[in-house]
């Protein structure tokens, strides 16, 4: 039945109404779109309790111990870095799956990627846009299932958005290490490798991301010997703005006399869901040349200018016959835009870029002109008015030698990333 006010209404209101509703929905429903691929300027770390269908509630006594480990674990890299973390809830959060445990035992990786994807989704998020390191205890008594502990940021990198720690109760119930376990789970977590890819011994080294057995908690006693953060660990902690506020890396307080840092930051790739799209796809018909890709360009690492050309990081494309080479990026959502960053040319190599044009694909299909500058530098900053679109064509002029080199790009909306890197070298925030 219509209300009083809608039957004394002229018709004509009645329409102006309808059409005014419908185009709040439009509007409403492509802010949704565009606002899927924005990852939160804050990550903090939800505690989660996940439970299979038919599986065992968290006792009070779990829930208390939960917080107390993660509170702990904030504490200790406080003391460490002089920031830390956030927590997000002062109580964790109870998720009931709807299916059994059964159904996760024979997945792949232990079930994680389909765990991820089962709370993105029971929580309205996707990879890209999630708010938070989801710190997952899986309810099983039974056993150690599903792994004694793992963590990873969603999308890889340093600051690329939230991440995620998964152990069983099993194993959170009865491991004396479980604290040393937090605290290492969750650094990987938020962007760190284990010390081993810069070349440190695993079972000796003084960092929390080694597995040297000095660390171990017992209980809630701590170890007699407290891991640390090593040079390395902090420099990219200090890249993930998200989660670490005020943390600044220092190279003159934060590498000791006589330490030799490694050069060059390793990253966490990202995690292969099966419910969400992995990677951006990149496709360019202006060819690949010296086993490059195209796709390195997007949510890759972004290295300097002054370093040597590299087929794993960069993109190089053939010799054009017009002058001019391009890719096309097509996003898993409509994304606004005001600015685009190219990174063009490298030190051994003559592949710089001219000028940059760029399009969208409108309605029909046609690629209409958004905006067009000249590169008089290697790294150039291209701004124009707000435009939204799914699919984007990049247009690069070459130099003398008829190819070029991208080391990168990103793309914002105002002050915000979408779509960030892995790392981008040289940036401060």
């Amino acid at each position: 039945q219509m209300p009083d006010w809608w039957v004394t209404w002229p018709r004509a209101s009645h329409a102006a109404i309808v059409v005014l509703a419908i185009a709040l929905i439009c509007f409403t429903a492509g802010a949704v779109r565009a606002e899927s691929a924005m990852p939160a300027r804050s990550v903090k770390v939800l505690p989660v309790f996940f439970v299979p269908k038919g599986g065992a509630e968290p006792t009070a006594d779990e829930s208390t111990l939960l917080m107390k480990h993660l509170q702990w674990a904030q504490t200790r890299y406080q003391e460490l870095l002089g920031d830390t973390f956030e927590i997000a809830e002062g109580q964790p959060r109870v998720y009931h799956s709807e299916r059994g445990i059964d159904y996760y035992r024979p997945l792949a990786d232990d079930a994680f990627p389909q765990i991820v994807c089962d709370l993105l989704q029971a929580y309205g998020y996707n990879r890209y846009n999630c708010p938070y390191v989801m710190f997952v205890v899986f309810m099983n008594p039974k056993d150690s299932f599903p792994g004694g502990g793992v963590g990873q940021p969603i999308n890889g990198g340093m600051n690329t958005g939230g991440g995620t720690v998964l152990l069983s109760s099993y194993e959170f119930d009865r491991a004396p290490n479980v604290q040393s376990s937090v605290q290492h789970e969750l650094g990987h977590s938020f962007g760190l490798p284990h010390v081993d890819v810069y070349g440190y011994d695993m079972g000796s080294n003084d960092s929390l991301m080694s597995y040297n057995p000095k660390h171990h908690t017992n209980g809630l006693t701590p170890s007699a010997t407290l891991g640390t953060f090593n040079p390395e660990d902090v420099r990219s902690l200090a890249m993930n703005h998200r989660v670490f506020h005020k943390l600044r890396f220092d190279p003159k307080k934060d590498i000791p006399a006589g330490y030799n840092i490694f050069e060059r930051i390793i990253t966490l790739g990202a995690m292969v869901l099966p419910d969400e799209m992995n990677g951006i796809p990149v496709t360019t018909e202006s060819g690949e040349a010296e086993e490059s890709k195209a796709t390195n360009v997007v949510q890759w690492q972004i290295v300097p200018v002054d370093w040597p050309f590299d087929g794993y990081t960069m993109w190089e494309s053939a010799k054009c016959d017009n002058g001019w080479a391009a890719i096309q990026v097509t996003f898993p959502y409509e994304v606004d835009l005001t600015r685009v960053m190219v990174y063009a040319g490298c030190k051994d190599r003559q592949g710089g870029v001219r000028a940059v044009r760029i399009k969208v694909r409108d309605e029909v299909g046609r690629f209409c002109d958004v905006a067009a500058a000249k590169m008089k530098s290697a790294n150039k900053s291209i701004t124009f008015d707000m435009t939204r679109a799914r699919e984007w064509r990049f247009e690069f002029q070459a130099g003398e030698s008829g190819q070029v080199v991208v080391r990168g790009m990103r793309f914002f909306v105002g002050k915000d990333e979408v779509h960030p890197p892995l790392i981008v070298y040289g940036e401060d925030r």
